[in-house]
């Protein structure tokens, strides 16, 4: 089994070339470590959801939405312990919290939120083998390219792999959702190990389908289909460049910036 975030859904998204995607994920990122400030961010964060919901993902979000709700859950528990601030918060002064650090660990939270959901913007719109020939026309070596799309690859197969050994023990009669949190993580033990032993047949059956077909590191690769840059590749791209642009002039003036200490 293979799980695969690409969604084949035709839209005008999912039709921009490669690199143009490669790039406006690149430019969130960018984005997202120019501010701290929550309402910032907010922005940012709208633009990434604006995507998603240009690109059909919506299905994508629901896969991950416990991860990405735990990571701001996390980051809004834990950065008000290492920041410091002005105004206490009441309840919690006895441990230094304080509200300058709960907003900024709001932002760190949308911050990696952004980062998240643009990650999977970027795979739900792009095939494995349209990342690696964009990397390669982006100036990636040819090495790079193909460690840059086994590694995405490799994630769907292990994630694959993983459900369908749950759902093999479960048809022997392990029960995964009884028990305390504790029992719980004790019962996911057993199953690395034939998840581990998987992923060591798969790298040794990799390793001979190379050596069979003659693969080289440093061999020149043709490929079927070029990706072309097209009028709504150079809009994306500009719109991008004017945002980069604001936003790095914003942040040299200490717009959108928290003022904290550590």
């Amino acid at each position: 089994m293979n799980v695969s975030l690409y969604l084949n859904h035709g839209t005008w998204v999912h039709r921009l070339d490669g690199r143009t995607k490669t790039l406006v994920v690149l430019g969130f990122f960018v984005l997202a470590l120019c501010f701290s400030h929550p309402a910032y961010l907010l922005g940012i964060l709208a633009l990434v959801v604006g995507g998603l919901v240009a690109a059909q993902a919506g299905i994508n979000v629901k896969k991950i939405w416990v991860l990405a709700t735990l990571l701001v859950c996390y980051s809004m528990m834990l950065w008000p312990f290492f920041v410091e601030g002005e105004t206490p918060v009441p309840v919690f002064d006895v441990f230094g919290v304080t509200w300058e650090g709960c907003v900024f660990g709001l932002g760190m939270g949308i911050r990696l939120l952004i980062m998240v959901w643009g990650g999977v913007w970027l795979l739900s719109t792009s095939t494995i083998e349209e990342l690696a020939q964009a990397s390669q026309q982006l100036g990636l070596p040819a090495r790079g390219g193909f460690v840059f799309s086994l590694a995405f690859r490799w994630v769907g197969i292990l994630m694959g792999a993983g459900i369908g050994v749950i759902q093999a023990q479960r048809s022997r009669g392990l029960d995964l959702s009884s028990g305390s949190i504790m029992e719980r993580i004790r019962k996911y033990v057993p199953l690395v190990v034939p998840l581990i032993g998987h992923a060591l047949r798969q790298t040794n059956l990799l390793a001979m389908a190379l050596e069979s077909k003659g693969f080289h590191p440093t061999a020149h690769r043709s490929v079927l289909k070029t990706g072309k840059m097209k009028s709504p590749d150079y809009a994306v791209l500009i719109f991008l460049n004017m945002l980069l642009g604001m936003s790095g002039w914003m942040w040299w003036h200490g717009i959108g910036t928290l003022t904290v200490r550590f």
